[in-house]
């Protein structure tokens, strides 16, 4: 297998034909389709079934295709290092942020990194860890800074810790349970979670999943589910989103946020500013007395 034959599989995974594929790679649609068909003899095996309406992956294509962009993405990495190694910082630098920080102090930050590094193009996404750290271990993302959960703690992920906050359980204003004080209280309750951290919850057949915070949060507004959400969350959302914070005497728990990276790869130069300047820019607001983000920063405790 060579490394132009991969590339060209992922390039028709992510563009959904030959021709897509060709002009990312800015090639000829031939040329994507040899290099394809010279992958399927060298392995001797079928790895796309080619269809009028586009390509479909065969089951071992499939498997194929999760090293080839791990393999695609540390090459572009190794290009970038050789390329940061000389001094500019330069390329694409792929950033997940949790959603509080998303809504918040980003905007802060991508214009104090811009200021220092005019030459890197930044790559932005919101970031459940359910989405974000698949996406990191595929490569497609050179930092998560998110929740440290059961999808970051593992061997193939390095964390540093950055932050904590307290949790609370919200619902939307008028929710029958909304004056509850106790947790034993919400029993019978349905859940709606964007993280499997959240051990408090203990009933799993009353418990349900979402990866999309606009999901989770238009659920909330139209059910009667509960959820549970670190409390810079609840300081920026509940209010706007017409949801409440339940009065409840015991803890909820605590959420942590880090920097998420991939083990065994030293952090990119330029991943490395982007996290100095959202520390810079939480450290600044933390000091400024008028600042809007003042009450938000007052439920967190700094690490670093």
């Amino acid at each position: 297998m060579k490394f132009y034959q991969l590339n060209a599989l992922v390039a028709v995974a992510d563009a959904g034909s030959i021709r897509g594929a060709a002009r990312r790679l800015d090639t000829s649609p031939a040329a994507v389709t040899k290099a394809l068909q010279k992958l399927e003899a060298d392995t001797a095996t079928q790895l796309l079934i080619r269809h009028t309406s586009g390509i479909v992956f065969t089951e071992v294509g499939k498997k194929l295709l999760v090293e080839a962009r791990l393999l695609v993405a540390q090459m572009v990495s190794a290009r970038q290092v050789l390329a940061d190694g000389n001094g500019e910082l330069t390329g694409r630098l792929a950033v997940a942020v949790t959603p509080w920080l998303a809504m918040t102090l980003m905007p802060k930050a991508v214009v104090c990194f811009r200021q220092r590094f005019p030459q890197v193009q930044l790559e932005l996404h919101e970031g459940l860890s359910s989405v974000a750290c698949p996406r990191l271990r595929e490569g497609s993302i050179d930092l998560f800074v998110g929740r440290l959960d059961t999808h970051s703690r593992s061997a193939d992920l390095t964390c540093q810790p950055l932050f904590t906050a307290d949790c609370a359980v919200v619902a939307r204003q008028q929710h029958p349970l909304s004056d509850c004080h106790a947790m034993a209280e919400l029993d019978a309750a349905d859940w709606i979670l964007a993280s499997q951290q959240d051990e408090t919850i203990t009933r799993q057949g009353h418990v349900h999943f979402a990866h999309s915070l606009s999901m989770l949060l238009s659920l909330l507004r139209e059910t009667d589910m509960l959820s549970i959400f670190p409390w810079p969350l609840v300081e920026i959302c509940a209010q706007r989103e017409g949801l409440c914070a339940l009065p409840l005497r015991e803890p909820v728990g605590s959420a942590s946020v880090g920097a998420i990276s991939r083990s065994g790869q030293p952090l990119r130069p330029a991943a490395e500013r982007f996290l100095e300047c959202l520390i810079d820019v939480i450290h600044f607001e933390m000091g400024q007395a008028q600042s809007p983000y003042r009450r938000m920063l007052q439920t967190v405790d700094l690490l670093v």
